[in-house]
């Protein structure tokens, strides 16, 4: 490969702001890999490595864990690869259940702010006090 068609890890770490130590994690999870060294002994990387490391940074941003990301992107490519659909179908499931979690969160919230008198002598308080118990509830039993 010329020069042109690497990169330096001093140059990926200036062009995707991730520290040298993520990097070298990621190359150790197998999601990037040096092409070579140069003369001075830097990791040289292939200039598809701003896309391997894009996607998983897209990755993680979906709320995939290193290790999820590892088992669903295609080593010869860095792109996604076999079982992603699974998996992605899974992660937004979940994801859609936080999100859930967090509007009622956030509605408790305001409605507390705008409750007038004592927020814990609100019907619409102690109704979520006695649906959250019954939540909790169902994750015990659900074990």
């Amino acid at each position: 490969m010329t020069r042109s068609q690497v990169m330096t890890i001093a140059e990926v770490v200036a062009a995707t702001r991730l520290p040298t130590s993520t990097l070298r994690f990621y190359e150790r999870e197998g999601l990037i890999r040096s092409v070579a060294r140069d003369g001075a002994g830097r990791r040289v990387y292939a200039q598809d490595i701003l896309a391997r490391l894009a996607v998983v940074e897209l990755g993680k941003q979906a709320g995939f864990t290193i290790a999820e990301v590892s088992g669903c992107v295609d080593p010869e490519t860095g792109m996604p690869g076999r079982g992603w659909r699974e998996l992605a179908g899974a992660k937004l499931v979940e994801l859609e259940a936080r999100i859930a979690e967090a509007e009622r969160a956030r509605d408790m919230l305001v409605h507390a702010l705008e409750c007038r008198g004592a927020f814990t002598e609100c019907p619409e308080f102690r109704d979520s006090v006695r649906a959250q118990i019954r939540a909790m509830r169902g994750r015990h039993t659900a074990r």
